[in-house]
């Protein structure tokens, strides 16, 4: 549980970033409106992703799910590195690079 309780605040900056980056892109280069609704419905999106990994985490704690072949580090990795790589395809569309994701 250690281990995941330290790794939000690292989930926390990789999810800001994301949403920063689709705001950014979203706004100044698309020109949409600022949408309050969809606004919240994002950081309550995040709000659950955080819970649900303090959830694990407590799971974890309880039930030894390492023989199945799934431990905290490697869920918490696999989701930090989803929102970056989410907050790097909107920087590369603010910066004009095209990117193709297979």
């Amino acid at each position: 549980m250690k281990e995941i309780i330290e790794l939000i605040p690292v989930l926390a900056i990789a999810i800001v970033m994301n949403i920063a980056a689709g705001l950014y892109y979203n706004i100044g280069k698309k020109e949409i409106d600022f949408s309050w609704k969809t606004f919240m419905s994002g950081v309550i999106k995040a709000a659950i992703v955080a819970a649900l990994f303090i959830g694990t985490a407590y799971c974890f704690d309880v039930v030894d799910l390492s023989s199945a072949g799934v431990t905290p580090l490697f869920v918490m990795s696999s989701a930090i590195t989803l929102y970056v790589v989410k907050a790097l395809t909107s920087l590369s569309k603010i910066l004009g690079v095209n990117i193709d994701i297979k």
